[in-house]
């Protein structure tokens, strides 16, 4: 008799238990706001705001290198600054890059794990935005020999920054500048 009990109390218990399963699943499964995952702070009156480009899966940036406009591929895995020959080129032919700038050459290791072999070089100023634009001074850049190779835009200027953030659903970068 007191095992009879001791199973109905069980299944009790039980039916309980299930019975608040299903009403927790039920309220659960409503549909879900459509929001960025984390809501991003409103920028300040010294963030940098730059609309980026898609190109294929990287985002790209308006940039001035000596003044010049590029777009670069904003790319947290580069070490620096990478040009192509190509941009070299268009810095001379503007007057924007002479010979007491180039620093030699170096070895770079690229996404394939292959080694090349790169020009060195210093660039007087990099300019990120247009209306209150962080300019950053005396920054290095590799040259890749290839005239084809992007412009990658990395970690040489954004350790220059004091935060960055990536604003996915205004297509946006923010840089805060140190203060």
């Amino acid at each position: 008799m007191k095992v009879l009990k001791a199973t109905m109390v069980m299944d009790k218990v039980l039916n309980t238990v299930i019975a608040i399963c299903v009403i927790f699943s039920a309220y659960s499964c409503g549909q879900k706001e459509q929001k960025p995952p984390v809501p991003l702070p409103k920028p300040d009156d010294k963030t940098v705001e730059v609309k980026y480009s898609e190109l294929g899966s990287v985002k790209t940036i308006p940039i001035k290198i000596n003044g010049v406009s590029i777009d670069a591929i904003y790319d947290t895995g580069c070490s620096g600054v990478h040009l192509s020959l190509h941009e070299l080129e268009t810095l001379a032919k503007n007057n924007k890059f002479d010979m007491d700038d180039f620093l030699g050459y170096s070895y770079s290791t690229i996404a394939d794990g292959s080694n090349v072999v790169n020009g060195v070089m210093v660039l007087k100023d990099i300019t990120i935005g247009n209306d209150k634009p962080i300019i950053i001074k005396n920054v290095d850049a590799t040259v890749s020999l290839n005239g084809q190779a992007p412009v990658l835009i990395g970690n040489g200027v954004f350790d220059k920054v004091a935060a960055m953030e990536i604003d996915n659903v205004n297509k946006c970068i923010r840089f805060k500048p140190y203060k």
